[in-house]
């Protein structure tokens, strides 16, 4: 039995040497062989990625393995929608991925099976990484509404989050004036961390920021990373003094609708809202949003706040607005008053004198009527007044055959409406100076 062994290990000796002496024999390997091998690489979510392998002297069927499992041996690989394999010839069976999704990370490898005696080979693992942006920051307590209110010298907890980025992504915080806020530069404290999320494979990343406001202000966080520089910004967050609140800066243009709103997202049916213009309530404005029809420069520099009453009746200071006038080309004389339009209204009853004599003086003459619409419309209207009644005729006649015309003024409701709420405010004041004059008076008859 001894005698035996050494033929045997010769045997196998011979075989192990043959392919070597064919290899020396015709130029080159006899079996498959890779002429190129896979390598690692690494893409970012939504690109396509390519995985080489081509393979000389193939006999047999190529296929590729992802963690150890098999994805098949057809080449459109049709159990994997995004996946396939590719070449300009049969030797060539190159791994396509389009698009790259972060759950195709993982070890890859290419194989030949063996055919007629001829071996099958794998090449060495390599490995896919896949790069993911992260999600869009947002401040955790900008959840619970879009300001803060602490006491000055309070210090605030504010936290970042971001998740599905790969690599860990990076938080930075900035104030509402664009300055990045650091901790060796201003009084606040910075703290990061990152954890791998449940798919094991992108990371959650949350910022904390502990600071002490010298003053209100307001802070928004951004976030970013290696591959994917270009930072996404979260939703600002005021942090407000109590018993304190900064105007908001309004710009305007003459005779534009500006609209103010008080209260941002849905409000509750039971909110009571006033709006208060230079010290002084608006009257009948008691929604969410005031309009001002047709604003000119004497609004410049005025200030409008908005306060709300909550469920115990205590009536806060929701938010306030800074008008700021932008000039244009046409020139407004200033008013006394935004609500009593004084010197246009006497200037329009000088004309509505002239005209008046002019009719009488020249029945020839077209007599004009200004109406109001409640439904605005781009159209032409038209309308005519017929005995106290608006018809829509293109023309009419009354007695006389005199004839008669109507146009619409664009937002006219709410200017009347505007109007009405400014003769309540008007008549309230009035009584008041009756009521002091007559005082006054009384005073003056009793010494």
């Amino acid at each position: 039995m001894c005698k035996g062994l050494p033929r045997t290990l010769h045997v196998v000796s011979v075989l192990l040497t043959l392919p070597y002496i064919a290899k020396i024999a015709h130029g080159g390997p006899t079996g498959q062989y890779f002429k190129v091998s896979p390598e690692n690489v690494t893409v970012s979510e939504g690109q396509s990625a390519r995985l080489t392998c081509s393979v000389g002297n193939r006999v047999g069927t190529c296929q590729w393995t992802r963690d150890g499992f098999a994805l098949g041996t057809e080449r459109s690989l049709p159990e994997f929608a995004r996946y396939r394999m590719d070449g300009a010839s049969e030797d060539v069976c190159d791994l396509v991925i389009d698009p790259v999704m972060p759950l195709d990370e993982g070890e890859y490898q290419c194989q030949v099976s063996g055919h007629q005696g001829v071996a099958g080979i794998a090449s060495p693992t390599v490995r896919l990484s896949v790069n993911c942006e992260p999600g869009n920051p947002y401040i955790v307590q900008a959840k619970e509404g879009e300001k803060v209110e602490i006491q000055e010298g309070e210090e605030v907890e504010l936290h970042c989050q971001s998740q599905g980025g790969r690599p860990p992504a990076e938080i930075q915080w900035w104030d509402g004036e664009g300055n990045r806020i650091v901790g060796n530069r201003i009084a606040a404290d910075l703290q990061e961390f990152a954890t791998k999320m449940q798919d094991k494979k992108t990371w959650l990343t949350v910022s904390i920021l502990k600071i002490v406001p010298s003053k209100p202000m307001v802070l928004k966080c951004t976030v970013f990373n290696d591959a994917f520089p270009n930072p996404k910004e979260s939703e600002s967050i005021q942090v407000t003094f109590k018993g304190h609140l900064k105007a908001e800066v309004r710009r305007f243009t003459e005779n534009e609708a500006l609209e103010l709103k008080c209260k941002d997202g849905k409000t509750s049916g039971d909110t009571k809202f006033k709006w208060i213009f230079n010290g002084n309530e608006i009257p009948g404005e008691t929604e969410n949003s005031l309009k001002i029809v047709q604003i000119n420069d004497s609004y410049d520099n005025s200030k409008i706040k908005c306060t709300i009453k909550d469920q115990n009746g205590e009536t806060e200071v929701q938010r306030i607005f800074q008008l700021v006038f932008t000039s244009s080309e046409k020139h407004v004389i200033k008013q006394s008053s935004p609500f009593i339009n004084t010197i246009q209204t006497a200037h329009k009853r000088k004309r509505n004198k002239k005209k008046s004599k002019i009719i009488q003086n020249d029945a020839k003459k077209k007599t004009v009527f200004t109406c109001v619409a409640e439904e605005e419309t781009t159209a032409e209207p038209k309308y005519v007044w017929i005995k106290g009644k608006l018809e829509k005729t293109v023309a009419a006649e009354g007695e006389g055959n005199q004839k008669f015309k109507c146009n619409v003024i664009d937002g006219g409701y709410d200017k009347i409406k505007q109007m009405a709420n400014n003769m309540k405010g008007i008549s309230r004041k009035m009584k008041r100076f009756t009521k002091t004059l007559n005082h006054i008076t009384n005073l003056m008859e009793d010494t």
